[in-house]
């Protein structure tokens, strides 16, 4: 998925809400590139740099992809929905948390498949902090 799919993603999941575009949307790319960061960690045990040379990279524009497999794009989306979401209203919290369990499936199926955060000899790698 390209940036520009990730952003589309996030307002189909946040049903298009055009009252609060204007509120999330100067903020949604660092929202994407955040929970980028946080998967590429999981996968590959980097944070992303802030050059475009490396492999794993700050997303700037909407023809980027993120370099870790396909598969874990969604995730992405479903981090900054629930990002969009997490300071609004009891209901808007109510509803991003469902996309905070998925990102965080997302994680765990990374972790199972032997990611850099995963378990060896029964115990983690890494700590990683991610509020349950």
């Amino acid at each position: 998925m390209t940036v520009a799919e990730i952003k589309n993603r996030v307002m189909f999941q946040t049903n298009n809400d055009t009252d609060d575009l204007s509120d999330f949307l100067p903020y949604l790319l660092g929202y994407i590139n955040e929970g980028y960061d946080r998967l590429a960690y999981a996968y590959a045990g980097i944070h992303l740099s802030g050059t475009g040379t490396d492999e794993y990279h700050t997303l700037t524009s909407d023809t980027d992809v993120p370099a870790i497999p396909v598969r874990y794009h969604p995730a992405i989306a479903d981090f900054a929905t629930w990002l969009v979401y997490r300071n609004g209203n009891i209901q808007k919290q109510n509803r991003g948390a469902a996309f905070l369990r998925s990102f965080e499936e997302y994680l765990a199926q990374i972790r199972n498949e032997g990611g850099a955060i995963g378990e060896e000899n029964g115990k983690p790698r890494n700590f990683f902090n991610i509020p349950r």
